[in-house]
């Protein structure tokens, strides 16, 4: 496996504005508008998806602020300027933990819902098997490369996402919508929870604005990134809703699959357009789960500063592979998937909120 070298180590705005919103749009595009819909029985839901967007918009200005506050240093070595060598070791074990997790649930995700629309009879541990050695290859490849990935994959991706809404147009029916605006706070929160957890992934800020050619790019790119996600989850729950209702949705494992499924296109080009959809939204899949593991390295890595990043990778492997089957099914998976979210909030979002706190009150920054 030869290494290839870029000629620099930097990325500018808009390879983070892409990388911020890959991330974030991994599984949760897949199961999000079913989530909400148990959450909120009704077309409710994207209230709850819009004020749980905002408020990740809020804390990705606030992780944007502090990695600013730090140019050129990945989340590893500020926390140590903030609150010193041993309780920043603490802290850095948190975001591994969380990156780990979400690294093994992007893969056995991935692989179950291949199972179910494209390899209908391999294992389902085959499948993960194959996704996960590329993304260990991707992962241990350049910083830069896996960044600059983002670009290249997620145009597709959207226009594809954007075709899928646009063509079931013809199958939305407004009344679907009806009753509005019945929902009470209780079921509001537990929708608003339930988003918060699909836009996780933007916390990923705090390592890649180490990259930035010009730091001071940082906020903007970020912010902009998350609203790409807040529209488009907001747009999909809402078609979702009008082409199934709310309790049809409710009772769909991938309600986006199936929206694909419904598309019918002209002189039967393409059959099962629901493959096709799958098998370009496994690129941004694939972005995530290398991102997340690629994260997980870095920090290795503070620990482990004589190994080579490849061999990192392939220690760091079995371990998130074997991880990702723990859960027996997909109900387990989910009950997974819901505790990697709670350690995803603690440790990557309210942990350097904190920190900003600090280090505002302390007078401590990259310069200091």
């Amino acid at each position: 496996m030869r290494r290839f070298e870029y000629s620099d180590d930097e990325i500018n705005g808009t390879e983070l504005l892409f990388s911020v919103a890959s991330m974030i749009l991994g599984l949760g595009v897949l199961t999000l508008p079913r989530g909400i819909a148990k959450a909120v029985p009704s077309s409710d839901g994207w209230i709850a998806i819009l004020i749980a967007g905002l408020l990740c918009m809020m804390f990705t200005w606030v992780l944007a602020k502090l990695a600013i506050r730090f140019p050129k240093q990945p989340f590893t070595e500020f926390a140590p300027r903030i609150v010193g060598r041993p309780l920043a070791v603490v802290l850095s074990v948190f975001f591994f933990i969380a990156f780990a997790m979400f690294s093994s649930y992007e893969v056995r995700g991935a692989a179950e819902v291949a199972k179910e629309y494209l390899f209908t009879r391999t294992p389902v541990e085959v499948i993960g098997l194959i996704f996960f050695l590329v993304v260990i290859y991707a992962a241990s490849g350049p910083r830069v490369g896996i960044v600059r990935l983002n670009l290249l994959f997620l145009p597709f991706v959207i226009v594809v996402f954007v075709m899928v809404l646009v063509m079931n147009a013809g199958f939305f029916e407004f009344e679907q919508l009806k009753p509005a605006g019945i929902s009470d706070w209780r079921k509001m929160g537990v929708g608003i929870e339930t988003s918060l957890f699909s836009f996780l992934g933007f916390e990923c800020v705090v390592f890649y604005a180490a990259l930035m050619n010009r730091p001071k790019d940082t906020v903007k790119a970020a912010v902009i990134g998350m609203s790409i996600p807040l529209i488009l989850y907001t747009v999909l729950f809402i078609v979702t809703i009008g082409v199934f209702s709310a309790k049809a949705t409710a009772e769909l494992q991938y309600p986006t699959v199936e929206l694909a499924k419904e598309i019918e296109v002209p002189g039967a080009i393409l059959e099962r357009f629901e493959s096709f959809f799958f098998t370009i939204w496994l690129m941004t899949i694939f972005n995530s789960a290398a991102m997340t593991l690629d994260i997980c390295i870095w920090i290795a890595g503070t620990f482990f500063r004589r190994s080579s990043k490849r061999t990192v990778a392939f220690a760091l492997a079995p371990f998130i592979y074997l991880a990702g089957y723990l859960p027996k099914d997909l109900t387990q998976l989910s009950a997974y998937g819901r505790l990697f979210s709670y350690v995803d909030f603690f440790a990557g979002i309210l942990i350097p909120s904190l920190l900003l706190v600090i280090a505002k009150l302390r007078g401590v920054s990259g310069s200091a």
